[in-house]
């Protein structure tokens, strides 16, 4: 027999992990394999995968998904891969395939998970939502394997624009590569790239926008435009100041409304003023990298 605080003790721990526990740490609250037995028969906890045990009535997450993989695997599996990348709510990825690293193949994670074989220091793991994860750096080093770079970019801006450091993010990459090693070579090619600007893209449709401009002479990103005097004018999304050309990556989320288009058009006056022209692309524009690409070029010509 076991008590209704046994019971309540296993709810409550396996509450705070989704709904989900292992065989072995509900014997450690006094739950035996008989009584698991009995519940199983009684449709109070289910079995998704040997070893692990799913109250029933919890909500069946992805989350919940992942963390049975993880503690499938005898409590080493972590989160990896884009399925980390989701947990850390970096841009491009969201909840999808369950992704889990383990230091050796599981048999019984076959049809449950994508299973990636390797070894997860401690300082590369992280718990998100309750769920075991490689870290954001070690993420964003595993991504280049599966993933390509345009979209790993788009991860990296994110990490970097929330504030991760790049000195952090190289020394995890340099760490971990090995010649031919596809991740880590996407990372440190971002971290190269990255030294060339003075800070990360502002979001998303900023990105989009500045791989339509990629190869055009004197682009710079964040650009802040003053006078002749030094005073403050306006501060764009990229610019090329030979020209005096700024180009924005126009979002509905804070371009909308009366008094935001007030403010645009301020603003855009301001710059005219001093001899700027601003060139405006949303996300429907930027479904044509060609076309952006094409306009801005056009107008760079007519400038000259």
């Amino acid at each position: 027999m076991f008590t209704c605080a046994q019971w309540g003790a296993v709810g409550e721990f396996a509450a705070s992990r989704h709904g989900a526990v292992t065989r072995t740490q509900a014997a450690g609250m006094g739950i035996s394999t008989k009584v698991v037995k009995r519940l199983k028969e009684s449709g109070h906890l289910d079995e998704p995968l040997p070893g692990v045990l799913v109250v029933s009535g919890s909500v069946p997450t992805w989350e919940q998904r992942l963390i049975v993989a993880t503690m499938a695997s005898s409590g080493a599996g972590r989160a990896g891969y884009r399925s980390a990348a989701a947990l850390h709510v970096l841009d491009g990825y969201g909840p999808g395939p369950v992704e889990v690293m383990v230091p050796t193949w599981r048999q019984q994670l076959c049809g449950y998970a994508v299973q990636h074989v390797g070894t997860v220091q401690p300082r590369d793991t992280a718990v998100v939502r309750g769920v075991p994860c490689t870290s954001v750096a070690r993420t964003l080093a595993d991504l280049g394997s599966v993933d390509p770079i345009e979209r790993v970019r788009t991860a990296f801006e994110c990490a970097w624009r929330r504030g991760a450091s790049l000195a952090d993010l190289r020394s995890c990459a340099e760490r971990l590569h090995r010649p031919g090693q596809r991740g880590t070579g996407v990372l440190l090619q971002l971290l190269d790239e990255a030294q060339g600007q003075r800070r990360p893209t502002e979001s998303a449709l900023e990105l989009r926008l500045e791989s339509c401009l990629r190869g055009i002479d004197g682009v710079v990103r964040q650009h802040t435009i003053r006078t002749d005097g030094g005073a403050f004018v306006a501060r764009v999304d990229f610019a090329i100041p030979r020209f005096k050309i700024a180009l924005e990556a126009h979002s509905r989320e804070f371009h909308f409304g009366v008094r935001a288009a007030h403010r645009d058009e301020t603003r855009e006056h301001e710059m005219n003023r001093h001899g700027w022209i601003a060139l405006y692309f949303g996300s429907q524009n930027l479904r044509s990298p060609a076309r952006v690409r094409q306009h801005v070029l056009d107008v760079i010509r007519a400038r000259q």
